[in-house]
């Protein structure tokens, strides 16, 4: 877990006002958060310096000498809040401040907690205590990336680099954190151009904290994040040298042949023209650009590949190829006989598409799901617009252990396209619980139902996530 999955898991269980109780567990160390209804009600550890003994003691509360009362009391069976008010004879204002700064003291500190798995039970009984916070988790959040800032307990991803920049993910949720003027000017200034963390902290007006413990909240809280200018740079020149490349090619084919596109004679072999496709797939296919923030390449690549597709289908097929070399040498010119071709491409490209879609069906029910997820990657690239190409080449990647990553986001663009395919909810739900995700999960089940209440699958895997974290309460005492 980083600090972003963090972040967007507190946030997702505020906007859902769930309850429950999230464990995190390191090692023999184990923290948990307790929510009602989105808000935090208070947190809990088995660390020592964390327990709610030592957080009084901190606050002045309480002293050391109070400590084996309320050990004493703790054994006997009394909970640790309860144990150090009577021990201390502390009021319930007293008691809640204490609470308080254990939850924040907890939240900072699951900053740092690299490569764990938070985990979230639901239960109708919720741990008690004698006071609760109801401390709405994006303030919970802002404070605790507040205190990890001062206390310097950053994860290596927050410590400054060379340059900060805009982190745009999932920024609808983030919108939710109650910054102060400084960090939301912090954030305004990097919004309008990502700038050397040097650079920036110049330009900060004096706060409440040091400019660069202002910009670690923001990177802590997942607004920013950091960024090697010098890569950023070389990145931008290959593509650049990639788009200027593209588009000389996309000029050349507006009037090439298909022979010309796949730069094969017209004469050549079935094998001369297969070798030709895949050497230009295997430098041009669009999944190569899809991570890329270049919007417009990926849009000149997509509409290269279209090219190339289209020449390969003719081609590569013989009755198709001799069918386009009759037409093609009936033209008085190349030019001619291309511009004619183009007026042709959206059909041919409607026509591939569906029969790579059934193609890519059938592979998928006899289980070859290579070959399945090869067919509706091209019949996808043919159509991207298509819902349901999107969806079933998802469906096929699912299988794929190494491709579950890409097919989450054609399930998503599935979504994007057709939202009301409870479907398409239900087997990114699927693909959540396969790869441990059931927070996630239960988001996409719940969302299927919203569309369609009768979809017993849909019911049943949500209930599948409520039972998933059954297991007993983790060892060591909580304090």
């Amino acid at each position: 877990m980083s600090q972003a999955n963090l972040v967007e898991l507190l946030l997702e269980l505020h906007r859902t006002r769930r309850s429950g109780v999230v464990r995190f567990e390191r090692g023999s160390a184990k923290k948990q958060l307790v929510l009602e209804h989105g808000n935090l009600s208070f947190a809990e550890s088995n660390v020592p310096e964390e327990h709610l003994a030592h957080v009084l003691i901190g606050l002045g509360f309480i002293s050391r000498a109070d400590l084996k009362k309320v050990t004493a009391l703790m054994k006997a069976g009394s909970r640790a809040d309860e144990a150090a008010a009577r021990a201390a004879g502390l009021n319930d204002e007293q008691l809640a401040s204490g609470i308080g700064d254990q939850a924040i003291m907890i939240l900072a500190s699951l900053f740092s907690w690299q490569g764990c798995e938070p985990r979230l039970f639901t239960t109708e009984v919720l741990p008690q205590r004698r006071c609760r916070l109801d401390l709405p988790l994006p303030q919970a959040l802002v404070d605790a990336a507040r205190r990890a800032a001062a206390a310097r307990s950053l994860p290596p991803s927050c410590k400054l680099g060379s340059e900060v920049i805009h982190a745009d993910s999932n920024l609808g949720a983030r919108s939710l954190l109650p910054l102060n003027a400084a960090e939301a000017y912090a954030y305004v200034q990097i919004l309008k151009e990502p700038a050397p963390a040097a650079s920036l902290a110049q330009r900060l007006p004096p706060g409440d904290c040091k400019p660069e413990e202002l910009i670690q909240r923001l990177l802590l809280l997942g607004l920013l994040k950091p960024h090697s200018g010098m890569a950023a740079s070389a990145h931008a020149m290959r593509e650049s040298r990639i788009s200027e490349q593209v588009q000389e090619m996309l000029r050349r084919f507006e009037v090439a042949n298909y022979y010309e596109v796949l730069a094969v004679p017209s004469d050549a072999q079935e094998t001369e023209i297969k070798s030709a496709y895949h050497e230009m797939a295997r430098l041009y296919h669009p999944d190569r650009f899809a991570s890329s923030g270049n919007s417009e390449l990926r849009a000149q690549v997509e509409q290269l590949f279209t090219y190339i597709t289209a020449a390969y289908a003719t081609l590569g097929d013989a009755g198709a190829r001799a069918s386009y070399d009759e037409q093609r040498l009936k033209k008085e010119s190349l030019v001619e006989s291309t511009l004619q071709g183009r007026a042709t491409v959206d059909a041919d490209r409607e026509k591939m598409a569906d029969a790579l879609y059934r193609a890519g069906r059938a592979a998928l029910k006899n289980g070859d799901f290579d070959k399945a997820v090869s067919r509706l990657r091209e019949c996808v690239w043919l159509r991207a617009d298509v819902a349901r190409f999107q969806h079933w080449l998802a469906v096929a990647q699912s299988e794929i252990p190494s491709l579950r990553k890409e097919a989450e986001q054609h399930f998503l663009k599935a979504i994007e396209l057709d939202s009301a395919n409870a479907d398409s909810y239900v087997q990114l739900g699927k693909l959540y619980l396969t790869v441990n995700l059931p927070i996630k999960a239960e988001a996409q089940f719940l969302e299927a139902l919203r569309w369609d209440p009768e979809n017993q699958e849909a019911a049943r895997l949500q209930e599948e996530c409520f039972r998933m974290a059954g297991e007993s309460r983790g060892n060591g005492a909580m304090g």
